[in-house]
């Protein structure tokens, strides 16, 4: 949840059969954190697990629940500029059995910064002809497009600077897609009652299955989720070079 002041509504309905009816409402804050995060892997070599250790720190409600790996992703991420009316274009070859493809920006120098986000999908590899497959456009720079069992293709995000009254902004860029064949992070842990201020200690391993293709890196987390399927916490685990 995003840092600030929240409110929870509780409305009756209209139709009710009494003038007032008692209840109960119980809130929890949940929120556990990983260490380290992010978790950034210099170096593996496809199928050769590498063996990690995380500290989970669970800051608020007591919850029941454990750390849990995921399949790992290719990504491009970084920091980027862009000017005022400019449109920037990556472009990404996604291969077959890829179960989503994510992009998403944010986080601008310049906070009046009103950024979109376009994705496509090319005809060809220069993507000289291209479909429109996904967009976020609206009044600030927090875009995120998500593509579910994407066709295999060409993929092009565009950012464009629709208006920048700094003159350029720079803003954090990532885009991702997640396939079987690149490997996972797997954690090894059991759901148990985390009393809030309490941490614990998981072991696991990071197993690349693929080289990325040249300017991406592999990107995976590690999630805390209770019994009830809520994630309370995650990190980011980055190997950023990949040897066969």
């Amino acid at each position: 949840a995003t840092a600030g002041v929240w409110e929870v509504t509780v409305e009756a309905r209209r139709t009710s059969d009494v003038a007032s009816a008692p209840f109960t409402l119980t809130a929890s804050l949940f929120g556990v954190s990983v260490s380290p995060n992010p978790d950034i892997i210099p170096t593996a070599q496809v199928g050769v697990p590498v063996p990690r250790s995380y500290t989970l720190t669970n800051n608020f409600a007591t919850f029941t629940g454990r750390a849990t790996g995921s399949g790992l992703g290719s990504a491009r991420r970084g920091v980027f500029s862009i000017a005022h009316h400019e449109l920037q274009h990556y472009t990404t070859t996604i291969p077959a059995g890829t179960t989503s493809f994510r992009a998403t920006i944010g986080g601008p120098s310049d906070p009046a910064a009103d950024l979109d986000l376009f994705v496509y999908r090319c005809s060809d590899a220069t993507c000289t002809t291209r479909t429109l497959v996904g967009q976020n456009a609206d009044g600030d720079s927090e875009e995120s497009v998500t593509l579910t069992n994407p066709t295999a293709a060409t993929y092009q995000v565009d950012v464009d600077g629709f208006d920048v009254p700094a003159g350029t902004t720079t803003y954090n860029y990532v885009d991702v897609f997640q396939n079987p064949a690149l490997g996972s992070v797997s954690i090894t842990d059991a759901d148990a009652v985390r009393p809030g201020g309490s941490s614990w200690t998981v072991n696991g391993s990071v197993t690349a299955g693929a080289v990325p293709e040249t300017g991406r890196v592999l990107l995976g987390t590690v999630n805390v989720v209770t019994v009830g399927g809520v994630t309370v916490g995650r990190g980011d685990v980055i190997i950023n070079n990949v040897t066969p």
